[in-house]
């Protein structure tokens, strides 16, 4: 039911045509159709403005996000891969990028920035569906570059436009210095194709893992959720 409450924040302006013809529209490359499986299931849900990536064929772990004409929201993922009833949820769910961002006219650069300060970006890790503890991730600076194409092989055909999102916190107050990166590549009619997570090491970014979805198919899951 708190978690409802939360979503049903931005169950209103999600439904319709929210954006120009001369900007892209997030979500129709993050989760660009319902009960598509490109390496998880996006299940999204209009009427509460929810979306999921669901993970697997049990129905968890899943990231779920939200929507509204104006932004695209993080709000929780999975805590422990195996057990639902674990998961990291914002206090408030945190601006991840406009949900419209102008179509540039070049190619490759940065066309969409999005800051959350320290204060914003709290967290709960709950170990069971009511024991949690509290943390935060620091300053957030999420940015959308692009297109640029990507090929990563599979059934998606080559060279398609993608945005990629550069996502970096535990940062310092002005943005800078972060200490962990992570990186969404969407492909709009695909979701997102690659995801890769590193950390600042010496002054240097270090890639400690990623994943590649290049198999694109329709397909449907009821998200498992025990908690709420």
């Amino acid at each position: 039911m708190k978690w409802c409450l939360l979503i049903c924040l931005f169950a209103a302006p999600a439904l319709g045509q929210v954006c120009k013809s001369t900007q892209y529209d997030m979500l129709k490359w993050m989760a660009p159709q319902p009960d598509t499986k490109n390496g998880h299931y996006n299940m999204v849900y209009p009427m509460s403005g929810t979306f999921y990536w669901v993970k697997s064929s049990a129905g968890y772990p899943w990231d779920i996000n939200l929507f509204d004409q104006n932004f695209i929201y993080q709000s929780i993922t999975e805590y422990k891969w195996t057990d639902p009833h674990t998961y990291k949820i914002f206090n408030t769910p945190i601006k991840w990028t406009p949900r419209c961002i102008k179509i540039p006219s070049t190619s490759g650069g940065k066309i969409a920035t999005v800051t959350v300060p320290s204060s914003s970006s709290g967290f709960r890790v709950y170990s069971s569906c009511s024991s949690y503890t509290s943390h935060t991730l620091g300053n957030i600076i999420s940015e959308i570059w692009g297109p640029t194409t990507l090929n990563v092989g599979g059934n998606i055909p080559p060279g398609l436009p993608t945005l990629t999102m550069v996502y970096r916190y535990a940062c310092s107050s002005t943005f800078q210095g972060c200490k962990y990166k992570e990186t969404f590549a969407y492909q709009k009619g695909v979701g997102l194709v690659k995801w890769t997570y590193s950390t600042l090491q010496n002054g240097v970014w270090a890639l400690v893992s990623q994943s590649i979805n290049n198999k694109s198919n329709l397909a449907s899951i009821a998200p498992v959720h025990p908690c709420w």
